[in-house]
């Protein structure tokens, strides 16, 4: 089975401080820009394991932090034999 989610993240990119960027780097791993933040929510959200009221540690919750998603579409397919992967 193929499936395919495409999820926009909102940020409120104020939140993105270079403090909270240097304390998150320290405390869980270094991402250089929003951009780095964004896919990682993305990741995590298409994978079920976070919505906007879910807390996730760094962020805290992710609401309060400005943090919320939208899914622009998904597609699914069953793959055939001899269908790339």
């Amino acid at each position: 089975m193929e499936v395919t989610q495409i999820v926009r993240v909102i940020v409120d990119e104020t939140k993105f401080t270079p403090e909270f960027l240097a304390e998150f780097a320290k405390a869980i791993t270094n991402y250089d820009s929003v951009d780095e933040h964004i896919c990682y929510l993305a990741r995590m959200h298409v994978r079920a394991e976070i919505e906007p009221y879910s807390r996730l540690e760094g962020y805290g919750l992710l609401h309060d932090f400005g943090i919320d998603f939208e899914i622009i579409s998904e597609a699914d397919r069953l793959l055939q034999e001899g269908d790339a992967a």
